[in-house]
């Protein structure tokens, strides 16, 4: 058993952990006032076990090429994603790894009392330390600057994992994911559904009013997690009271009426996901995620003494749509889209090809539908729309698939949107197509002269990529980057489309004002 770290070693564990980022999250605009996470640390020490975590850069395709994650939860290709990792609370034992999946034993926590029990472990969700269980009165602290310029960049609170329950049938979920556990842990379904709105570029409290810019690119923010108010808003209490203004901070609460918070075994496990797409400097991008464990502070935060908590009911979310369909707008979309078919259609059956059309339906429903019905919700963000194909192969080199529909960022439905192409085994993308790359392609297939074709797109992903308004399917047999940054002939694929943030209501758009993307699969005959 460890001993408990007294006062002074947990002061000087504090002070090293925050004397290097406190002039990051320093603003000029603060009327000089330092903002001090030293004082908050001081602040924290007599009645809070604090423990340091990292919030980090993880790339699900290189994970599962590693044989280290089961699924790469339909990654949106081309963007990166962050993730909050956390050692085991005080008094819960660290997870045992495995070996045959290279997944090492989970960091004991720094504190543990001999004459308390310790909880179980959290259930093992590789890569470890990014799902994990919350007693009722926890919160997790996050200070860090916010990514550069980019198209689009959120945080979000995610419900992880709920316990298995073996009389419980899974098999309408096609893709539904058990972690099996030890004995202690127990077995979980997983879950991966967001807790409510996302913090985004948009929305997020930071330095950028403070020094009045219109954008919060580069700011820095303060983000609070958790189950309890009385723990949030003494957290929010204490980091003003050491200096952090209040303009800067952020709550994400976890709706702990209809979850199940806890250590003891069967609690649900939690997680913070962020994401950023479409950097304007993609070296600028690779520094800022290279440097993100080491420019951010991240703190688990548990009382010494538990008391009542105050429980947070389920949340209220921003409503998608506005009323107004997208096709008003474009007037004649319909005839639009109905000559763009047939001018695809007739460019490739006249070279031998035989084709099938794939309708897109919603695939992902928003975080609480997922909880409430026992369903993966693939780390679901409600700032996009989610439509997805049914499944296809190419049989061959010379088969491919082409994508084509409106254009969503013309009609305002969002500020940026794309198709990406995913293998079904692992929903592991591996090419994308962005909109900023549809100007232009539809020109040779929408003719009439009267209409603009930039309101659509047409896109082929092949293998070859040889084409104007083409991109390459890359192969997973040899595949320099790793098996799941590619996809084999035979492989089941799938194509989903996003649309990311309504410009008149800040999330993503409703499904029954857009149009739905479409798409073509067509093979050579052998």
């Amino acid at each position: 058993m460890k001993k408990k770290m007294t006062a002074a070693v947990l002061s000087a564990m504090l002070l090293m952990a925050g004397c290097s980022n406190i002039t990051g999250i320093s603003s000029d605009k603060l009327n000089d006032k330092a903002v001090n996470l030293d004082s908050f640390a001081a602040r924290l020490e007599e009645n809070y076990y604090v423990q340091e975590g990292t919030y980090k850069e993880v790339d699900t395709l290189e994970l599962a090429s590693k044989g280290q994650l089961t699924s790469c939860f339909g990654n949106n290709q081309g963007s990166s994603y962050q993730v909050a990792f956390l050692p085991p609370a005080p008094e819960q034992n660290a997870a045992k790894g495995i070996a045959a999946l290279n997944w090492a034993d989970e960091e004991a926590g720094k504190f543990d009392d001999p004459a308390i029990e310790n909880a179980p472990a959290n259930p093992y969700f590789a890569p470890v330390g990014w799902s994990y269980k919350l007693r009722e009165d926890e919160a997790i602290v996050l200070m860090l600057e916010l990514p550069q310029e980019c198209k689009y960049f959120s945080i979000g609170a995610y419900l992880m994992l709920t316990a298995n329950d073996p009389t419980m049938d899974l098999s309408y979920d096609k893709y539904a994911l058990t972690v099996k556990g030890s004995e202690e842990s127990g077995n979980y379904n997983v879950i991966f559904g967001s807790l409510g709105d996302q913090l985004n570029n948009r929305n997020i409290a930071s330095t950028a009013l403070l020094d009045q810019k219109t954008d919060a690119f580069g700011s820095k923010a303060v983000i609070v997690m958790g189950g309890d108010k009385n723990t949030n808003e003494e957290m929010k209490s204490l980091l003003i009271e050491s200096g952090i203004p209040s303009e800067i901070i952020n709550v994400l609460e976890i709706p702990s009426q209809t979850l199940n918070l806890g250590l003891e075994k069967g609690a649900d496990t939690f997680g913070i996901l962020g994401r950023v797409s479409q950097p304007a400097d993609s070296e600028a991008n690779k520094q800022y995620m290279a440097n993100l464990a080491q420019t951010s502070t991240l703190y688990r935060i548990t009382p010494k003494v538990k008391d009542a908590v105050e429980e947070i009911p389920a949340l209220k979310v921003v409503s998608r749509g506005t009323g107004e369909h997208e096709a008003a707008q474009l007037g004649y979309a319909s005839k639009d889209l109905d000559q763009i078919r047939q001018s695809i259609l007739d460019k490739y059956t006249a070279q031998g090809y035989t084709y099938t059309e794939l309708m897109p339906h919603i695939s992902v429903p928003d975080g609480i539908t997922s909880i409430f019905n026992t369903l993966n919700g693939k780390g679901d963000n409600r700032d996009t729309s989610y439509l997805s194909t049914d499944y296809f192969t190419f049989n061959s080199d010379e088969d491919f698939v082409v994508i084509y529909g409106v254009n969503h960022t013309k009609t305002n439905k969002a500020i940026y949107s794309n198709a990406v192409l995913y293998g079904v085994e692992k929903l592991n993308g591996v090419t994308s197509v962005y909109d900023d790359q549809f100007i232009g392609s539809a020109d040779a297939y929408l003719n009439n002269g009267s209409h603009d074709a930039d309101n659509y797109y047409v896109y082929k992903l092949d293998r070859y990529g040889n084409e104007p308004y083409s991109a390459i399917v890359p192969k997973s047999t040899g595949n320099e980057d790793g098996k799941y940054y590619g996809l084999d002939d035979g492989a089941d694929m799938l194509i989903a489309f996003r649309a990311y943030i309504e410009e008149a209501t800040g999330v993503g758009p409703d499904y029954n004002e857009i149009v739905y993307d479409r798409a073509i699969v067509f093979h050579k005959p052998q």
